[in-house]
């Protein structure tokens, strides 16, 4: 649901500006959100400016995250060593993490009740165990599941994800 042809496209610098060509829709996107931003602010462009890029993929994830949820509806996806990405996790065990959810003092990651196994993919053939993942969706109740592919190179199954 939140994919995109920006996210394969490199777009480091400022609009007009680029390290890298073919950046103009991405220019155009940063243009428009740094407009609103701020008008909703009501300050004057010639006076202020403002960079609307996140510093890192943990706070766009995290700009998404909010964006899709509510106060403590939570989130899951794979264990961090199965390359989901780390934005959506807190370790405060092995190979466990909270049942994360957003809280509204803006704590992401705060545990929201026991601590639940995070899916894995199946050692013998790095595939995701799409039961497990169900099982454990069906005991956790996530209202959004991550199919991030930080560094799974397999292809994902989204059918499969949907139905859970």
């Amino acid at each position: 649901a939140l994919g995109s042809c920006l996210n394969n496209k490199y777009s480091e610098g400022y609009p007009g500006r680029r390290y890298y060509g073919g950046t103009e829709v991405v220019d155009q996107i940063e243009e428009l959100c740094a407009q609103r931003a701020l008008g909703a602010f009501a300050l004057d462009p010639a006076r202020w400016g403002v960079n609307v890029q996140p510093y890192s993929g943990s706070p766009a994830n995290f700009a998404a995250y909010t964006a899709l949820l509510q106060p403590h509806e939570r989130l899951m996806g794979l264990d961090l060593p199965d390359a989901w990405g780390g934005s959506h996790t807190l370790r405060p065990l092995p190979s466990f993490v909270p049942a994360a959810s957003l809280c509204p003092a803006g704590s992401c990651g705060r545990a929201a009740g026991a601590l639940m196994p995070c899916p894995r993919a199946q050692p013998a053939t790095g595939l995701i165990d799409y039961e497990q993942l169900e099982r454990t969706a069906r005991l956790f109740r996530p209202r959004l599941l991550i199919a991030g592919t930080s560094a799974y190179a397999r292809l994902i199954d989204y059918a499969r994800m949907r139905t859970v």
